[in-house]
Parts: structure tokens; C-alpha cells; sequence
């Protein structure tokens, strides 16, 4: 009993901390913004990195990185969100697939040269739903269409208080460098023959 009182204690204290450096940190940032940071300091420590305009954690979970941004730009899909949380993992994106990603959803970024793939949104499981929906359709387990209609379905199953999978976890392991996943493309035929 006294272990578990302490423990209730330890995780106040904590609460406590990120309330306050994000408080301190954070001033003049909207009020679901800081409420975020809280959140992502409870849960993963001090960002790694603190301007004005960001925080940043690298390596955290199962993220390559986590930046939550001051400036809030709106986002309709699947409902009416401010995107202010980018998250990204190591992800090799096929070609083919990125007329696809982008059609799914303006948030994700993939990068081929980076060797990576980013979402940003509102809220850590909102990143989950779209990474995991966007996996679905690199591997051909959805179409753009199947996984516009199940995002929606999820957010609202989110709004009535179910909490689905996708929303959980990611349901892939992104490698944790970019040495399987980056593409640094190659030197083009009319300049290589001047570096031989």
C-alpha cells in the first residue's frame, strides 16, 4: 500500500513538472497547444530542443521525432483539427505509393531521401491512425478510399468514447535508423563521367 501511495505521489510530482515547464516555457502559446506539451512531457521528459515556435524529442517511442509547433494550421479531415504535432519514423515509401499517400491525407510527408514519414495533426493518436492507415496502403491491405472511409469511422468511434487499435499504437516496427529506409538517389549519367 505504501508503494502504490508513493507511486500516486511520484506521478503527481511529474505532472506537476510538465505543468510548469510548459507553462514557463510556453507563454503566449494557445491553450490546447500547451495542454499538448504537458502531455509530452509527462510522457517522454524535457524536449530535446526549446524555441519559441517548438519543442523537440528525438527517439522517443516509437518516433524518429516528436515537434509540437506553436503556429496551429487548420486541418478539415477528418474533422475541423489545428495540426500542431508532427511525428515521424523511419519508412521507406515505394515511388508508386506517394500519389497515393498524399491523395489519403495533405498531412503526411514522406521523404525518399530522408528515408522517413511524417504526420501532423492534433493529437499523438490521431499521428497513430494516419501512419498506420498510410502502412495499409503502401502494402496494398487498403485503398485510398477504404482508408478515408476508416479514418473517419475510428474518429468518430474516438468522439463516442471507443478506442480503436490504430489509435493505439503502430501496427508496423519502423527500423530505428535510416540505413534500411533512406534513398540518396544517384549521380546523374551526364555529370558522372567527370567524376571518373
Amino acid at each position: 500500500m505504501a508503494l502504490q501511495q508513493v507511486s500516486k505521489e511520484r506521478s503527481r510530482s511529474i505532472q506537476k513538472e510538465a505543468t510548469v515547464m510548459a507553462d514557463e516555457s510556453l507563454a503566449g502559446w494557445p491553450i490546447e497547444s500547451k495542454a499538448l506539451a504537458t502531455a509530452l512531457i509527462k510522457k517522454y521528459g524535457a524536449p530535446a530542443e526549446s524555441t519559441a515556435h517548438q519543442l523537440a524529442w528525438y527517439g522517443n517511442g516509437p518516433w524518429k521525432r516528436t515537434v509540437l509547433y506553436k503556429e496551429e494550421v487548420p486541418h478539415n479531415f477528418p474533422m475541423k483539427h489545428k495540426a500542431v504535432l508532427e511525428q515521424a519514423v523511419h519508412y521507406k515509401v515505394p515511388v508508386a505509393k506517394f500519389g497515393e499517400l498524399a491523395e489519403y491525407d495533405g498531412a503526411i510527408t514522406a521523404s525518399r531521401l530522408l528515408g522517413e514519414i511524417s504526420v501532423r495533426s492534433e493529437s499523438e493518436d490521431s499521428n497513430l491512425l494516419t501512419l498506420n492507415l498510410a502502412h495499409d496502403i503502401v502494402t496494398g491491405e487498403r485503398t485510398v478510399q477504404q482508408a478515408l472511409a476508416y479514418h473517419a469511422q475510428v474518429i468518430r468511434g474516438k468522439m463516442t468514447g471507443e478506442r480503436g487499435a490504430y489509435l493505439e499504437k503502430l501496427k508496423f516496427t519502423p527500423p530505428k535508423t535510416s540505413a534500411e529506409t533512406a534513398d540518396p538517389g544517384e549521380v546523374a549519367p551526364l555529370i558522372r563521367h567527370m567524376a571518373e
